[in-house]
């Protein structure tokens, strides 16, 4: 079934729109082999809450073949020190170093600082101005929130926001040699700027965020870095593909000339969800089987990959009703966009804050498109490029 190839595996589905490509493979059931991407692919909901929270898988890219060269660039102390790529005793060690700061209780008594960056960063746009939302409001806003939490400077804060978009391209493409070299030389960089800092504030604990990681003797130095950076990029990244997927549906001008945002309320806890289940940023993760698993009639041999396509999970017909229709308050399961099971994403919490507190705020400067969006080309990633937009109100 698996053909050896010298060529990389890549991602078989279009990055600007996936979702007919996810259709037509759910035909042939909820798990199927792809050539392309020489990986099962999990399409159905429930199979993905099988793979994502059972046993016998690993997040480690080592242990699949087809990736395990690429991935020498990132080196093993990256590899290991990273609660993306761990699994068992360590990830819940690496994990455990936040976990009494990102709960919900916690998460809810930052709302009134959340709230004041996003107005200083939404409200910096003149009225009446075309501007690029990506550029402008949907990266600056959650490296502007993840920056004040860690403490860092605006230097180094710039850093992050220069060198994030290479990392997201490395975890966007499956094993794409270019890409993690070019990935692992931009985590490289941050490590060394973030080493001094993560050292200082052991010895000299502030009240921040890196201050806490950093007090945690679980953690060698290293570790506290690199959980830092994946903090920082993975939350802010998709944060800001979120809200611009957000824009595009929201104020995309539909039949007899009314908007999707005409008819919801920015503060209904269920518009994020069904934002998340429509247009979450992550449409894949992979899995490695660690033992032979039977999912439905898909066999899947240890050693073998599987891509959770969490995108198509999320739009599973057999589990949620017309998935393709945006429809807050439906009944249902809550979506995959976060994950599932012990990769859970921590910052879950805050990404539904400052998108709730985004739109809001957003809201009140009566936007609107003022041209077509451009996607990124990270398959595994989705979100826009560029936004162009335009605020009608101060």
């Amino acid at each position: 079934m698996s053909i050896p190839s010298t060529t990389a595996p890549r991602l078989p589905w279009d990055a600007v729109n996936p979702y007919p490509f996810y259709e037509r493979r759910r035909r042939d059931g909820d798990v199927v082999w792809d050539e392309t991407a020489r990986s099962w692919l999990v399409l159905g909901y429930d199979a993905a809450q099988q793979v994502l929270g059972g046993s016998g898988w690993t997040s480690d890219p080592r242990a699949n073949s087809n990736a395990r060269a690429a991935m020498d660039a990132l080196g093993a102390d990256l590899l290991d020190g990273s609660m993306l790529f761990t699994d068992g005793a360590n990830h819940t060690r690496l994990r455990g170093s936040m976990r009494d700061v990102f709960t919900r209780s916690f998460i809810d008594g930052l709302t009134t600082g959340v709230e004041a960056i996003a107005a200083s960063v939404i409200d910096h746009p003149p009225t009446a101005t075309t501007f690029d939302f990506m550029a402008d409001i949907a990266q600056p806003l959650p490296i502007a929130v993840v920056g004040e939490w860690l403490g860092l400077d605006a230097e180094t804060s710039k850093l992050l926001r220069e060198q994030s978009p290479t990392i997201i391209r490395m975890l966007g493409a499956l094993a794409d040699p270019d890409e993690i070299k070019a990935g692992a030389a931009a985590s490289a960089t941050l490590v060394t700027e973030f080493l001094p800092l993560a050292a200082d504030r052991r010895s000299h604990p502030g009240d921040d965020l890196l201050s806490f990681i950093a007090s945690d003797t679980d953690l060698v130095l290293d570790e506290v870095v690199i959980t830092a950076i994946l903090i920082a990029v993975a939350g802010h990244e998709t944060t800001a593909n979120l809200l611009g997927a957000a824009m595009v549906r929201l104020f995309s001008v539909g039949p007899g000339g009314t908007c999707p945002v005409d008819a919801v309320d920015p503060a209904d806890p269920s518009l994020i969800s069904e934002l998340l289940r429509l247009d979450g940023p992550v449409q894949a993760t992979a899995r490695t089987a660690t033992a032979d698993h039977v999912i439905g009639d898909a066999e899947i041999a240890c050693g073998e990959q599987a891509l959770v396509v969490i995108a198509a999970a999320n739009r599973d017909p057999a589990v949620f009703d017309e998935p393709e229709q945006f429809r807050p308050g439906r009944v249902g399961p809550a979506p995959l966009a976060f994950g599932y099971g012990a990769h859970y994403c921590l910052g879950a919490a805050l990404a539904r804050l400052e998108t709730t507190v985004a739109l809001r705020q957003i809201l009140a400067r009566d936007p609107a498109l003022a041209g077509p969006a451009t996607w990124r080309d990270t398959p595994a990633i989705r979100g826009p490029l560029h936004l162009p937009m335009v605020f009608h109100s101060p």
